[in-house]
């Protein structure tokens, strides 16, 4: 029989809404391991959403080299090579790699841990130990990662994804301070304009809002945020970089006191989601069987294959009928 693992590192080196789906696996871990140390291995901006994570007691970060988005600068090899040495010198028993292209999977092979655990990908399996059948792409995220336990003998039968609001305690406290008892969070962006439902149609959305006296708190970079602070119909509100320190942080413990999430299929979505936030996500076009929020809280989905088929009145009608619905 093969010893309980000592030691467990989570691997998510992807963007903050894969490290959000990657969450669900420590629970199940822990109640299988209670003894265990789980660490994380993360991308330097999603590290503080990786210390939120159930179970979690250290998060190593590091941007891999190989996966930069066109609005980031590739980061240096070096520093990377550094954190796959830090990493040796940990000595885990376990790797459960969240995503597992060849890449990740070559680093954590060159960390010497001794049983690595992915999906199938191209060219990924000379760097693991144990690879189960490719994910199915038309499937939840959460319910084909679950699978990845099955190489432990861990069952993962309450497949949601969730994050610990009660480690952001102290900046809930400061963002309580700023915001209203009670507001909806709008996150009207994603990492492409084409995928985007206008921002007039979210204007439209929020003075629906208004007038149930839910006020909104707008979501996004300082960039984004500022073509809202600069357009003809200036949308009343909040805006989250002007909650206390604007950080990622901060932005994490403004989601979790909402009392209704709407945006694009993003981290945002997702993280609010893992706070049992009640969410309506909008993928225009996306995914929406395979990253439809997937948190404790109940959620809603807004499907069009190009953005210009969601209006204002299509969110609003998904709204209401989240607030009829009683389950996720």
């Amino acid at each position: 029989m093969t010893p309980a693992p000592k030691r467990i590192l989570l691997v998510a080196l992807d963007n903050l809404g894969d490290l959000v789906f990657a969450s669900a696996l420590t629970p199940p871990l822990h109640a299988a391991f209670p003894n265990a140390t789980i660490d994380v291995w993360c991308k330097e901006y999603t590290a503080p959403i990786a210390t939120l994570i159930p179970h979690v007691q250290n998060v190593i970060a590091a941007d891999p080299f190989w996966a930069v988005p066109s609005h980031r600068p590739r980061p240096a090899i070096f520093p990377f090579l550094r954190t796959i040495g830090a990493v040796r010198r940990n000595r885990y028993d376990v790797a459960v790699l969240s995503e597992a292209p060849w890449r990740t999977a070559a680093a954590v092979a060159g960390a010497g841990i001794p049983m690595r655990i992915g999906l199938a990908r191209h060219r990924n399996a000379a760097f693991l130990t144990h690879v189960l059948p490719a994910e199915d792409a038309h499937k939840p995220v959460v319910r084909e990662q679950a699978r990845l336990l099955s190489a432990l003998g861990v069952p993962a039968d309450n497949e949601r994804y969730r994050l610990d609001a009660t480690r952001l305690a102290d900046v809930r406290i400061q963002g309580a301070e700023q915001l209203p008892a009670h507001f909806v969070a709008f996150h009207p962006f994603a990492s492409t304009r084409d995928r985007c439902v206008p921002l007039e149609e979210w204007t439209q959305l929020a003075m629906a809002m208004h007038t149930r006296s839910l006020p909104v708190l707008w979501v996004g970079t300082t960039a984004e945020l500022n073509e809202l602070r600069r357009s003809d119909a200036h949308p009343a509100g909040f805006y989250v970089d002007q909650i206390s320190d604007g950080s990622l942080m901060s932005t994490a413990a403004a989601l979790s006191l909402a009392d209704l999430f709407v945006g694009h299929d993003s981290g945002p979505l997702h993280i609010a989601s893992a706070f049992s936030v009640p969410a309506v996500g909008v993928f225009a076009p996306g995914q929406p069987d395979r990253t439809f929020p997937q948190g404790t809280g109940r959620s809603r989905v807004v499907y069009s294959p190009s953005p210009q088929g969601i209006t204002a009145a299509t969110i609003l009608r998904e709204i209401d009928a989240l607030a009829l619905s009683s389950v996720p």
